[in-house]
């Protein structure tokens, strides 16, 4: 029986799709999988991370290169935020919530999403003092986690 998750998840990508071929563009059931492991993951996933889930989770083997490729897809048509912790890896999520930020541990690599209103509004008013158009924003704060501190 099909959860509500499951139900949320073919409406996206039932909408993916519709919006893929409209730019004339191709899916493949690679990216679906692709789509699939980012949707219900609760973490930030690398290309390496998402194969692996693929494999595990599916029983599809997925190459790396085509993991790259449909990253650089999806982030090219804003489905996909990357992020870079510091460590060189970019790391993946969809971009299906609300903006948020995120804070980075240094010591265990810990991620933790957070948004609000008030760094959002100061970013916007910086930008109009300095007579900018803001388009986009990464925020990332590096620090050490409360567990690493003790």
């Amino acid at each position: 029986m099909e959860t509500t998750q499951d139900i949320s998840f073919n409406n996206f990508l039932k909408n993916f799709k519709n919006n893929v071929s409209k730019i004339g563009l191709k899916n493949s059931i690679q990216k679906d999988y692709i789509l699939k492991i980012l949707y219900f993951s609760k973490e930030h996933l690398t290309a390496e991370e998402i194969s692996t889930k693929i494999k595990t989770n599916y029983n599809v083997s997925i190459g790396i290169a085509t993991v790259y490729r449909a990253m650089k897809f999806f982030h090219d048509m804003k489905l996909v935020n990357q992020l870079d912790i510091g460590d060189g890896i970019v790391r993946y999520e969809l971009n299906l919530s609300e903006h948020h930020d995120h804070l980075i541990c240094t010591s265990c690599g810990k991620i933790i999403e957070f948004a609000d209103n008030l760094i959002e509004l100061n970013q916007i008013k910086i930008a109009e003092k300095n007579n900018f158009i803001l388009k986009e924003h990464v925020m990332t704060i590096y620090g050490t986690c409360e567990k690493c501190q003790n």
